[in-house]
């Protein structure tokens, strides 16, 4: 433990280091700074680096610490009379700097405990492929036995896909009527798309036409395609569909709200290919913002769900988009059939006519 100032009446209180200290392992220049002070110095406190520095007592732990956790300065215990430390720092801890070629062998151990650390887990691994294979053929014939399997729980969810992902070596697609998920989670599925394409596999991904009008949700597109990635947009996408090297797919459970299930079933997953190709046929390819063509197929699907009765929320909630944009287009459509309100707008619709 370092001591420091206490920030009320600057007495040297204990001050221990963060988690997000413990995980710096760069020299920035105030650390080279009392680095290169301490050398010329047999052994240094905190309060001494401080005065003959100019920094807070503070500052001056955190660096002290820093070069400790890097190996390059150690804590001395005992009190040494020959020493140059300053009379008024006896009472405190003392530091010496370290050789860097020592710091240098320290590292060369922990790097080797890492290698060690991703060598069994890559055995784990292995080992994990060889019972799973023994799980999937467990009925004898040597295809799976359990064709639609189903998991619960976004973390396991995502950790499967995660895997068939890194697994996938020619084709990917995806289905995302209701756009990136939150957070964190959005994150992680841009970083696995964008690992595929560097990879070279072929990712197509559809969403609503509502992306385009979503300017975060615009601008991850914008880096999908600049990466390699069709995309296209469709007024309303079949629903989830995630599917790698047509051997593995994933659409969600019908009852667990976080779950989902796990398709190999050669046949199914060929039926679940041509439902995504047919949308993708008739969807349009993103290059921006909406253009004139994008807006076009939003209103003929306003019109047709308005024909068929639905309420505006439902509308909204069909085509991914807020009630207010959703009200908004509504209006535009009307002012293009020349309809002056609901009823007439679903007969011109009924009759494939406008009015006039």
């Amino acid at each position: 433990m370092l001591q420091a100032a206490n920030c009320k009446g600057g007495k040297v209180g204990t001050v221990g280091p963060t988690g997000a200290q413990r995980a710096e392992t760069g020299i920035g220049a105030e650390h080279l700074r009392v680095y290169k002070w301490a050398l010329s110095r047999e052994y240094v406190s905190v309060s001494e680096t401080a005065d003959v520095l100019g920094l807070t007592e503070r500052e001056a732990g955190q660096a002290v610490a820093h070069l400790e956790r890097a190996h390059l300065m150690e804590k001395h215990d005992e009190r040494d009379a020959s020493s140059d430390t300053p009379r008024e720092s006896a009472g405190e801890n003392r530091w010496r700097i370290v050789n860097p070629q020592i710091a240098a062998s320290r590292l060369a151990a922990t790097e080797s405990r890492l290698r060690q650390t991703v060598v069994a887990l890559g055995e784990s691994r292995r080992e994990l492929d060889d019972l799973f294979g023994l799980y999937s053929a467990r009925d004898g014939g040597g295809t799976p036995r359990h064709s639609v399997e189903v998991f619960a729980g976004r973390s396991a969810v995502a950790a499967l896909v995660d895997r068939a992902a890194l697994d996938c070596a020619r084709e990917a697609v995806s289905c995302r009527p209701e756009g990136p998920p939150p957070g964190e989670w959005a994150a992680s599925e841009a970083a696995r798309d964008l690992a595929l394409l560097a990879r070279g596999v072929r990712l197509r991904v559809l969403y609503r036409h509502s992306a385009r009008h979503h300017p975060p949700l615009r601008a991850h597109l914008e880096r999908l395609v600049a990466a390699g990635a069709e995309v296209r947009t469709a007024p309303e996408p079949f629903g989830f569909l995630t599917a790698f090297d047509r051997s593995v797919g994933f659409v969600p459970h019908h009852t667990l709200p976080d779950g989902a299930a796990v398709i190999r079933d050669p046949s199914t997953l060929a039926f679940l290919h041509r439902v995504f190709d047919q949308s993708w046929e008739v969807a349009v390819p993103f290059d921006g913002p909406p253009g004139a063509a994008v807006q076009c197929e939003q209103h003929d699907a306003i019109l047709r769900l308005l024909s068929e009765g639905a309420r505006d929320e439902t509308i909204a909630r069909r085509l991914g988009m807020s009630l207010r944009t959703c009200r908004r287009h509504i209006a535009e459509a009307f002012k293009e059939m020349g309809a002056q309100s609901r009823f007439q707008a679903g007969y011109l619709t009924g009759r494939g006519g406008r009015a006039g």
